[in-house]
């Protein structure tokens, strides 16, 4: 039987190779790749180091731009709020020129007896109607896109709307419930001036709808009623400035602020069948919502 070699192991040679320092260490076989690893993060290191700085630096600058760019937003905001009390002051003192003119002009009408004279101060009276008409455009114009944007109940905006209208001679079908549009604050105005030119031109008609449907990424309001409706070659006119409401508001306005976002509107009635008229809202401009949680 063989015997087991009493020699004792060499610890110290045993110790040295496991610290790398003995003639068979690991270390001289794996020394070099973890230099090479030790330098691939240094490297590593410093190109995070140069990034940080170059994101510090692009920070500061964009800091830099944004308070420049709120400071210009700020000035053009104070000269927009000037502008519109400018204009604002401006449209009353006109304005009341304009009613004191139309009040002398109708009492000299009474007292001259003359009659070319009194043609001629007839004709006056009505070129200061249609002055206060354009004014009254203009006046309305300068509100639109003074107050940003917001979200609205358009039941609630057709309730308004239609208490400023005498419509009890009609029977009105609305279901505008759950419905909140995205929209300049003059969306009233709009839905005002579109069913008092309703009521104008329905002469004939004993009642209208107002709903909407809502389709691919898009929801439409119809107007329709039920009177002798619109020729295919008015259906485009009847929103360009100077036709239709007013001789000098008509459907413009409705269109021009509806347009603000993004909202068109057309007119795609039948004529002698009614009138029909559809406001497109774009997906981003309309939400749906519980009739419990109107605002």
């Amino acid at each position: 039987m063989e015997k087991h070699s009493e020699e004792m192991p060499d610890w110290e040679d045993q110790r040295m190779k496991i610290i790398g320092l003995g003639e068979s260490s690991i270390r001289k076989s794996y020394y070099p790749e973890l230099q090479q690893r030790l330098t691939e993060l240094e490297q590593t290191n410093q190109d995070l180091i140069d990034a940080i700085e170059e994101i510090q630096e692009k920070e500061y600058e964009i800091r830099q731009n944004y308070e420049e760019l709120r400071n210009i937003q700020d000035a053009l905001n104070m000269a927009r709020k000037k502008l519109h009390l400018l204009n604002t002051l401006t449209f009353q003192d006109i304005q009341s020129a304009m009613f004191s003119l139309n009040g002398y002009l109708t009492l000299t009408k009474e007292l001259v007896q003359d009659e070319k004279a009194s043609d001629y101060l007839e004709k006056s009276l009505n070129q200061l109607q249609k002055m206060e008409r354009v004014f009254h455009v203009a006046k309305q114009y300068q509100n639109m896109g003074i107050h940003p944007p917001k979200w609205q109940n358009v039941m609630q905006v057709y309730i308004y709307a239609v208490s400023h209208l005498d419509i009890s001679k009609y029977n009105p079908d609305i279901r505008l419930d759950g419905l909140e549009i995205f929209a300049d604050p003059l969306l009233e105005d709009a839905f005002f001036y579109l069913l008092e030119n309703f009521i104008q031109h329905n002469i004939h008609g004993t009642g209208y709808r107002f709903w909407y449907e809502t389709g691919e990424g898009i929801v439409t309001l119809i107007l329709q009623d039920d009177g002798i409706g619109i020729l295919d070659t008015k259906k485009e006119e009847i929103f360009n400035r100077g036709n239709g409401l007013k001789e000098g508001i008509g459907l413009f306005l409705v269109r021009e602020i509806l347009s603000i976002t993004e909202i068109t509107i057309k007119e795609t009635g039948e004529y002698q069948k009614g009138a029909r008229f559809e406001i497109s809202v774009p997906a981003s401009k309309y939400r749906h919502i519980s009739t419990g949680n109107q605002s």
